[in-house]
C-alpha cells in the first residue's frame, strides 16, 4: 500500500528531545520519523538532519476491531426495550405479571397523552383529554379481563364514586394506604413498590390496580376517572353511590375521621 505522508513540518526550536550537535541557525540537528509496522503499534525512530519531514508509513490491520461509540452501544440497549403496546400489555396480564404490566400502562399512558407528554416523560392532568375513549376502555378492558373484573379505571372509579370522590377514603379503600398498628386508628401511605400487591389474593383489594402516580397532586387520576370513555359507567356508578351513601355510614354529610382531618397528603407513589 502507498505511503501516507503528513504535513512536513519542523520541530519547534525549544524543544529538546535529541540534540547531536545542532546547527548555529538554531535549526533542529535531528528529527523523529513516526512510522507504524504490519501490528497496531507506533513507534518514533530518530534520523539524521537529512529532511526536515516526518513521515509514516500506514498499514491496513484487517483483523483489527472496530471500536463501538458508547453512544451507539446505549442506543442498542434501549432499542433491545419493548415499546408500550396493547399488545404487550395484554400478554403481561395473561402472564399475570402485574408489576410489568403496571408500568407498561404508565408508559402507554404518557404515549397516548401526546408528544408533550411523551418528551417529558410524565402527563399532566390537562393531556388526558388528547387520550382518545377508545383507547383508554381498550387498557380498561386488559385489565378487567385478566383479574376477573377486580383491577381496572373503571373499577377505581366505581370505588372512587361510592367513596364520595374523596381521594383519602379511595386510596384507603383500594389499599393504597395501611393502616398501622396502633392504637389510634392511622394510616399511612404503601411505599412503592415493594408494598404494594403484585398478584391477586383473597386479600388483595379491589381497584388495587393500575397505579396512577399523584406525587404531583390528585388531578390527573380524577382526569383519568371522569374521563369520556367511562361516561356511560359514570351514571350507573353515581347511582349506585348514591343508594350506598343512603344505606350506609359512607355518606358525604357525614364528618370525616379525626385521622382523616389531621393527615397531610403526601401522594408519593
Amino acid at each position: 500500500m502507498a505511503n501516507a505522508s503528513l504535513q512536513s513540518f519542523l520541530l519547534p526550536q525549544h524543544h529538546s528531545f535529541a540534540s547531536n550537535g545542532g546547527s548555529h541557525d538554531g535549526s533542529p540537528s535531528a528529527l523523529f520519523k513516526l512510522s507504524t509496522n504490519t501490528g497496531s503499534s507506533i513507534s518514533f525512530r530518530l534520523h539524521p538532519n537529512t529532511s526536515r519531514s516526518v513521515t509514516t508509513t500506514s498499514t491496513t490491520n484487517s483483523s483489527a476491531p472496530t471500536p463501538v461509540a458508547p453512544a451507539a452501544a446505549s442506543a442498542a440497549e434501549e432499542d433491545s426495550s419493548p415499546a408500550p403496546s396493547l399488545d404487550l400489555l395484554s400478554r403481561q396480564l395473561a402472564a399475570g405479571d402485574y408489576r410489568q404490566a403496571d408500568e407498561t400502562t404508565r408508559a402507554l399512558i404518557i404515549d397516548l397523552a401526546g408528544e408533550s407528554a411523551r418528551r417529558r416523560g410524565y402527563v399532566f392532568f390537562s393531556e388526558v383529554q388528547f387520550i382518545s375513549a377508545e383507547d383508554l376502555r381498550a387498557i380498561d378492558e386488559l385489565w378487567k379481563e385478566h383479574s376477573n373484573g377486580k383491577f381496572g379505571y373503571s373499577v377505581q372509579r366505581r370505588l372512587w364514586e361510592k367513596s364520595q370522590r374523596d381521594f383519602t377514603r379511595f386510596f384507603i379503600r383500594v389499599g393504597w394506604m395501611k393502616k398501622l398498628d396502633t392504637e389510634v386508628e392511622q394510616y399511612n401511605y404503601r411505599a412503592f413498590p415493594d408494598e404494594f400487591m403484585w398478584e391477586i389474593k383473597d386479600d388483595t383489594p379491589e381497584g388495587h390496580l393500575p397505579l396512577t402516580n399523584a406525587l404531583r397532586g390528585t388531578q390527573l387520576l380524577g382526569n383519568i376517572l371522569t374521563h369520556p370513555a367511562f361516561q356511560e359507567e359514570n351514571q350507573q356508578d353515581e347511582a349506585a353511590a348514591a343508594a350506598e351513601s343512603a344505606t350506609t355510614d359512607d355518606n358525604k354529610g357525614r364528618e370525616r375521621p379525626k385521622f382523616m382531618k389531621d393527615f397531610k397528603p403526601d401522594y408519593s407513589f
